[in-house]
């Protein structure tokens, strides 16, 4: 019998060919570019750093000297090779950075054009530039007329703006912002000419592009002044560590540690003030900027008239006009967006702390008139704010970490929803606070750009007129009704309020139990209490045995229609009673349904099961991938599957609920405030140590 080969179909090497070919398939000029540069330093052996090369690589290098001499080829020549090996590193890494990535999302034919036009544009610029200044006194624009350089940076800095530029907003203007910082601070500290390159390439795509500039927002103006800061300090301490090169001619490192360090311990305190637009932080940064300009112009001041005396006192001067130029630059900034940073600290919005909080009969009152959804009774509980817009509608909020929560979808005329969404978010930037808005029906419909839309939960209603409990998909739910039939077990729909204190009592007892059983404290914000289900509006459903012991309850929220009319109920409360009747939550909800629909009632909702939405599809985005497994995480302690799975027993058809934000940089302060907002109560050591705990069992599942 021959042996049997092994199968390599699916060995590393087959793997590796698949993963190779699905890259030319995508970016194949990426790919080939990648390839020829490779190539090119090997060859020449420039990638080992091999010596003897200096006269060759000067012939085919490109710039001013080049072009004096008529060898215009060379900005060919010299697009592949480059003279050191931490030059091959850096731009073997930028090229899928900067030109696969414009090659993935504009094609390849773009890419092509960018990247060759871009290096052949900004070399060009370059040495006009340096041809047009040279001998008019600058002692470092005559240095860099006489230098050559060589490799493709100039193009792919191009790809990258130009791929920068296509992006969604926010994400569009802060790598603009970000990649003209970046060609400033290079052409202004280092000043070599591959520095000019990047930053001719850089400025004149955003040229190019100048219409997908737009003005920057209140929230981008503070995080304008927030990167700036941040990078300032950055560039001093860097100015500290090594030698910098520019037109303020070139500096020594290891002066100013003291200064520099104050700086820095200043904007980190500093730093999350001003992403939040505070008042005190950004005076403090503002006196921080001119006291910093003030000592640079001393410094100047002191090399000028002190400078033979001074020990490097030229490069202390070319230091100190430098930085303070950087810090003049932040504090105009500061001046011209002063409207920006006027945030003091509240729990409200600023618009609604001028104004006496709503009392909770005009948010009933509003609701019944306007009508609202199936989580819009839960606005009027305790502990939510309201914003009335001006069109006349009512979002509830909380306040947690520095974010603004909405519930659900304004309560207001049909037509000034979307309108009531803006002018929240628009009070909560003004406000400093991070605008979301939980289980809503979906985003504004415009601007486009401006929101996403993550689905969170899904509404499980089901629909009362002809609902009849037959087929097999009803089977649990027969099965159920006909067990308390036998077992004596009866059903009351009725008002808490209206309940004699002996069954109150056990109601608090059956409620005390299940929450002394969870390691959490209750969750809130959607989910309430016996305190909401004593509002005469709420009914309670019982579930009583023959001896008059409560086996298990719910309670149910009404859903107004537009003029006050009840056309449905929101399931809120479920509680059994430990060791009590098996399938009490579908008798329960069984005979509340037929009870509603006897009413004329048009449908009942079973609640969103929260974070129970997550299968994995081919097209998922890496939110949703996160999103599941913390689902899959935290369903030891809450079950949000099972409950899930428990609701499907009752056939409802499903609507989706979903998280509404800016973009994806304000998921982590927003998932802070979501945890907050549903366990107020709860310690952050409890919040960790159940973190953890689930995490062990999910492991341990896996394993199993």
């Amino acid at each position: 019998m021959p042996a049997a080969h092994p199968d390599t179909r699916n060995g590393p090497l087959h793997s590796a060919a698949r993963a190779v070919r699905g890259i030319f398939a995508t970016a194949p000029f990426t790919a080939g570019l990648w390839l020829v540069v490779l190539g090119a330093g090997i060859a020449t052996g420039t990638l080992a750093g091999g010596s003897g090369q200096q006269a060759w690589l000067a012939e085919l290098s490109y710039g001013l000297p080049s072009f004096s001499t008529g060898n215009w080829f060379t900005t060919l020549s010299g697009m592949f090779i480059l003279a050191e090996p931490a030059g091959y590193l850096s731009v073997l890494v930028l090229i899928p950075l900067g030109v696969g990535w414009l090659e993935a999302t504009r094609g390849t034919r773009t890419a092509v054009l960018a990247f060759f036009g871009g290096h052949l544009a900004s070399v060009l610029l370059t040495a006009a530039t340096l041809l047009l200044f040279r001998d008019l006194g600058s002692a470092w624009i005559d240095s860099l007329a006489n230098d050559v350089d060589s490799g493709p940076s100039g193009g792919i800095f191009a790809c990258l703006t130009l791929a920068a530029c296509h992006v969604r907003q926010p994400w569009r203007g802060r790598w603009q912002f970000l990649l003209l910082a970046f060609a400033v601070l290079g052409a202004t500290l280092f000043g070599e000419v591959p520095d000019l390159e990047h930053s001719a390439a850089i400025l004149l795509v955003l040229v190019f592009k100048h219409r997908s500039i737009s003005r920057p927002n209140l929230r981008e103006q503070r995080f304008i002044a927030w990167v700036g800061l941040l990078g300032l300090v950055s560039v001093q301490i860097l100015t500290i560590v090594v030698p910098t090169h520019g037109p303020f001619g070139p500096t020594h490192a290891g002066g100013g540690r003291i200064a520099v360090l104050l700086d820095a311990a200043l904007a980190i305190g500093l730093a999350r003030g001003l992403r939040s637009g505070r008042r005190i932080a950004w005076l403090a940064a503002l006196v921080m900027a001119v006291l910093n300009v003030l000592r640079g112009a001393l410094g100047v001041s002191l090399v000028l008239t002190m400078g033979p005396q001074l020990p490097h006192g030229s490069s202390l001067a070319s230091l100190a006009a430098a930085v303070a130029g950087l810090w003049l630059l932040l504090a105009a900034h500061l001046l011209v967006c002063w409207r920006a940073f006027g945030i003091l600290r509240h729990r409200r919005l600023r618009a609604d702390a001028r104004q006496a909080p709503l009392e909770r009969a005009e948010v009933v009152t509003a609701l019944k008139l306007h009508g609202g959804g199936t989580l819009s009774w839960m606005g009027t509980w305790d502990g939510n704010e309201h914003h009335r817009s001006p069109g006349g509608s009512l979002l509830a909020y909380q306040v947690h970490a520095g974010c603004a929560i909405a519930l659900s979808d304004p309560v207001g005329p049909a037509g000034d929803r979307d309108a009531a969404m803006e002018d929240f978010s628009l009070a909560a930037e003004e406000a400093g606070l991070i605008p979301c808005f939980f289980s809503a029906s979906a985003p504004p419909a415009a601007p486009a750009d401006r929101w996403r839309a993550m689905q969170i939960a899904r509404d499980t209603l089901i629909d009362l007129p002809q609902l009849e409990f037959a087929g097999k998909a009803w089977s649990d739910v027969r099965t159920a009704l006909n067990r308390a039939a036998r077992e004596r077990v009866g059903f009351r729909l009725t008002l808490l309020i209206d309940e004699p204190a002996a069954v109150r009592r056990q109601l608090e007892e059956i409620s005390s139990t299940w929450v002394g059983d969870k390691s959490l404290p209750q969750l809130r914000f959607t989910l309430g209490t016996l305190t909401e289900a004593e509002d005469p509006a709420v009914r309670v459903a019982l579930a009583v045995d023959a001896h008059g012991q409560v086996q298990g309850f719910l309670s149910w929220l009404p859903v107004h229609a537009p003029g006050g009319a009840v056309v449905g109920w929101t399931l809120d409360l479920m509680r059994r009673r430990e060791g009590g009747f098996g399938p009490v939550m579908e008798f329960l909800i069984a005979s509340s349904l037929r009870a509603f629909a006897a009413e004329g009632e048009q449908f009942a909702s079973l609640s969103g099961a929260p974070l129970a939405h997550t299968q994995h599809q081919p097209a998922e985005e890496p939110v949703d991938r996160v999103l599941g497994a913390l689902s899959r995480a935290l369903e030891p302690l809450y079950g949000f599957g099972s409950l899930q799975a428990f609701k499907a027993k009752f056939n409802p058809r499903t609507v989706p609920l979903y998280l509404v934000y800016r973009d994806e940089s304000d998921l982590p302060r927003i998932a802070g405030a979501m945890a907050r907002a549903f366990v107020p109560e709860a310690s952050v050591g409890q919040l960790v140590r159940e973190g953890f705990g689930a995490l062990r069992e999910l492991r341990g599942r896996r394993r199993a």
